[in-house]
């Protein structure tokens, strides 16, 4: 299932939204946070304009393609992430804060190491290392073939 504050793509009454977060309220019920349809309120909409409800299962009638975001970018840091540098050395990002992002030193990723824009990044040469996704495990049984779900 989704975590609180990640990152979706979706389809809301076939509005495609390429800039989403999910929000858990305290009592469990889940939302798509964005900017393109109007719908309900939440305790927390992470700096989106619109709350969109979902049920437990995280589903609902007029939402389709609901599907985490794996690209990572320079426009949407999170606390994490890891950055590269041209000499291959890696940072990460222990924050962000409005259009700055605090990065660790390169020898300790708990070790603060400077704020930077990502224009600051992108001029150094800075590259995002982006998540693998894991693979599929394919199991055959009785000549049908399923993936298999953990």
């Amino acid at each position: 299932m989704f975590k609180h504050n990640q990152k979706v793509t979706c389809e809301i009454y076939g509005t495609e939204i390429t800039d989403a977060r999910i929000s858990i309220d305290s009592n469990g019920d889940p939302f798509i946070c964005q900017n393109e349809e109007d719908g309900v309120n939440a305790e927390n909409k992470l700096g989106y304009k619109y709350i969109w409800s979902l049920g437990r299962d995280f589903t609902n009638e007029n939402v389709t393609n609901l599907l985490p975001t794996m690209i990572k970018s320079f426009d949407n840091p999170q606390e994490g992430d890891e950055y590269k540098s041209q000499t291959g050395s890696s940072r990460f990002v222990l924050g962000v804060s409005g259009r700055t992002i605090d990065l660790s030193q390169t020898d300790s990723k708990d070790s603060f190491g400077g704020t930077y824009t990502k224009e600051d990044l992108i001029t150094r040469g800075y590259t995002i290392v982006q998540d693998k996704p894991e693979p599929e495990e394919i199991i055959e049984v009785d000549g049908n073939k399923y993936k298999l779900i953990k």
